[in-house]
This record gives C-alpha cells, sequence and structure tokens, in this order.
C-alpha cells in the first residue's frame, strides 16, 4: 500500500544521534550547548515584522504559483547585484519561481526528472549529502551513484572520473555550494564542467546555494550556477538553482526562496506546484522582496560568523597547524579518531551535542566519507562559541595525547 523506497528515509540523520546518546546523561557541571542543528541564531530585520503587518489581509488570497511582480523585481535586482551579468539570460516569467525554501523543491525536481530516460536510470548525488537529496533522487525513480566529498578534492565531488555507463543513464544530479557540512567553495571551473555534464549527457543538474550567501568577508564571493551558465553562453539549459532566506537572512521558518533556471524545468515546476504542491503565501512574498533588497542584514550575519570561525581558529591551531577556516557556510567539520565516540563523548563529559559525520553520509564501497569527522554549527552568539571552543579543545587534549 505504501512505497517501499521511502523506507529508507528512516535512517536519518538526527534520529540515529538520539538514539546513541540515548543511555548518556549530559555533565551537569556544564550547561548543556546544542550544536548538532544548522538553525541561525540571529534575528530577522525588524522591517519583517512590519511587512507581516502592512500585509496582514493579503493572508485571505490563494497565492499564485508565480512570484508576485514585487517579488520578482527583487529576486532581479538581488541576482544583478550578487552575480553581476547574469540577470541577462533571466526573464523574470520563464526563469523564476518563488518557493516555501530550498528542501521542498529540492525534493520535487527529482519528480521532474523521473522517466526522462529508458530502461534503469540514476542520480548522481553529493556525499555526505542533504536528505532532500536522496527524497528527489528516490522520487526520480532511479539508482543513486554516490560522489564521495574527499579532503583530496577539497571536499567537492570529483566529478571528471564518473563512468559513462552512469552518466548516460542519469536523470539528475545534485551539488552543492558552499558545502553542507564542509564549506568547500566550488569554482567557476568546476561548474562549468558540471553544467558541460548535464547538457551533453541531458540530466537535470540541481545547484543547491543554500549557503551561497554566507561566506568569508575577506575573500571573493562564492560563484554559482548563474555565473558558470552566463561564462557559457546565453541560457540556462539543464540548469536549476536552489536560493533560500534561511541561512541569508536568518529566516529557516519563514520557508521563502527561489529557484532559477532551465525554462522546460521552470515550466513543469509551476504545474506541479499548481496541482499538488506548496506556492509561497503573499505576505511572505512581500517579506521575501523587501530580504533579497536589503543586503545589510546579510552583511552583518557574514561578519557574525566570522568572528566565530576567528574564535574557532585560534582553539584549534595549537592542535593542528594546517587548520584552514571554511571559505562558506557556518559548520565546523572537525577531524577526529572516531566520530561516534568523540560525540560520546562531548556530551556525556563537557555537555555538547554534536553530529557524527557518519550520520550525514552513505557507505560506498565500504568507505563513509563523513566517519572520523565531527559536523558543529557555529552559529550562536561569540560567548557560546567561546565556551563550546573551551570544551573541544579539552576533549582534543585526551584525543591527542592518546
Amino acid at each position: 500500500m505504501v512505497n517501499p523506497d521511502y523506507n529508507i528515509l528512516k535512517d536519518w540523520m538526527f534520529g540515529k544521534l538520539n538514539d546513541l546518546l540515548a543511555d548518556l546523561h549530559s555533565n551537569p557541571n556544564y550547561p548543556i550547548l546544542k550544536m548538532s542543528l544548522g538553525e541561525p541564531t540571529l534575528s530577522m530585520p525588524e522591517f519583517v515584522r512590519d511587512q507581516l503587518s502592512l500585509n496582514y489581509n493579503e493572508w485571505g488570497k490563494y497565492p499564485p504559483s508565480a512570484a508576485i511582480p514585487e517579488l520578482s523585481n527583487s529576486i532581479l535586482r538581488y541576482i544583478e547585484r550578487r552575480h553581476p551579468g547574469a540577470e541577462k539570460i533571466i526573464n523574470i516569467n520563464k526563469n523564476i519561481v518563488p518557493v516555501p525554501g530550498t528542501r521542498e523543491p529540492l525534493h520535487l525536481v527529482g519528480l521532474l526528472a523521473k522517466k526522462t530516460k529508458m530502461g534503469e536510470t540514476s542520480a548522481i548525488v553529493t556525499n555526505p549529502f542533504y536528505h532532500a537529496w536522496r527524497a528527489g533522487s528516490i522520487s526520480s525513480g532511479s539508482k543513486i551513484h554516490w560522489l564521495n566529498a574527499l579532503p583530496e578534492n577539497e571536499y567537492l565531488p570529483n566529478i571528471s572520473n564518473i563512468p559513462v555507463k552512469i552518466l548516460d543513464s542519469s536523470v539528475i544530479m545534485y551539488i552543492c555550494s558552499p558545502s553542507n557540512p564542509h564549506g568547500s567553495i566550488a569554482s567557476l571551473n568546476y561548474l562549468k564542467n558540471a553544467i558541460l555534464l548535464a547538457r551533453k549527457h541531458n540530466f537535470i543538474l540541481a545547484i543547491d546555494e543554500c549557503y551561497g550567501d554566507i561566506y568569508r568577508l575577506n575573500k571573493p564571493k562564492p560563484p554559482g550556477g548563474l555565473d558558470a551558465a552566463l561564462s557559457l553562453g546565453d541560457n540556462l539549459d539543464n540548469v536549476i538553482v536552489f536560493n533560500s532566506l534561511s541561512k541569508r537572512s536568518n529566516a529557516s521558518g519563514m520557508r521563502a526562496g527561489f529557484i532559477a533556471g532551465d525554462k522546460k524545468i521552470i515550466d513543469s515546476y509551476k504545474l506541479l506546484v499548481s496541482n499538488g504542491a506548496s506556492p509561497v503565501p503573499i505576505p511572505i512574498q512581500k517579506v521575501a522582496a523587501a530580504l533579497y533588497d536589503d543586503e545589510k542584514h546579510n552583511t552583518s550575519a557574514c561578519e557574525h560568523y566570522d568572528q566565530n570561525f576567528q574564535i574557532v581558529e585560534k582553539y584549534l591551531k595549537p592542535f593542528d597547524k594546517n587548520f584552514k577556516i571554511p571559505g562558506g557556510g557556518f559548520f565546523l567539520w572537525l577531524k577526529v579518531n572516531d566520530d561516534e565516540e568523540a560525540t560520546k563523548i562531548l556530551w556525556n563529559k563537557f555537555s555538547l551535542r554534536v553530529m557524527p559525520g557518519r550520520y550525514m553520509a552513505s557507505d560506498v564501497d565500504g568507505l563513509n566519507p563523513g566517519k572520523g569527522y565531527l559536523r558543529i554549527s557555529i552559529v550562536d552568539n561569540k560567548e557560546v562559541i567561546e565556551e563550546a571552543m573551551k570544551r573541544v579543545s579539552l576533549f582534543l587534549k585526551s584525543e591527542y595525547s592518546k
């Protein structure tokens, strides 16, 4: 009665973490710090409250599947600032649609990829993975071909040696930059090569840019899929880019963002939304327009994370002289001897809740690319980060003394 393909979704990282720590108590000598979830702690700008109040009556209207003019124009202005020149290859009515965050469209685009090729199909997915990529791959009716993100490739999946048989059978590929959880940034050439692969082998390239506006201010802004498409010509064939306000604007609960890309994909997505998915309510679209037009709050968020990573660097450099602050995102991907054991110790002895890296990844030929790492969320205020890193350093002292 129920599609068994989705049973694999029961195997999720937060459930595993709860099971791992179920029989362990935190240390009462330390206040509990939960740093296993990537939820921004900064406040949304005050004008969000004003916009919701001004547009209160709009809650009584059915939301359209397309962006209202106020939002579509705001998105186009944002693209012009963030990816200069890319606005030239964007048609507001044909290449953009508002979405309730990125999780839902990352999943639904898998449905759009289904049955686009004959026979057994493949979905190419970055490993470690965001759960919506796996859900989308399952919905595409495909067998997942995992691409491990490893340190030797700067934690980006190697797309240069994918077997031709896999490429020919692929209906969708999921990549992410800056990557989750590593914060690695794909170069413009990397993104161009991914687009060229998608066009040569005719599959959808889904580029998750949820962390695209969380980057270090002392470095250039990360390039995106729109920059790469522009550099290749004047079209968005085979490409779909996912953008969200969850991280950029500290608005995780608001569920707002946009997707931009190939007209054929956008047209089909609008049909799907019109018949059985979630359009973005008009008041939320109005708030999203105001947030995309405002750069100040996003710059403040980047400053916040820059300061937090400077604290992290201060504590980790003594243990690893080669430690580098990630180029984007707000996670620390910390190397340890045993990620499960480290997670238990940090909870039981230091009341610090973190995520074992192996829970974020799938085993591929006996290798789990997350094994031996911890994902630690660096989102709290600097006092919390300072305290957390003191506890991490105490743990590492015992690790390095073994």
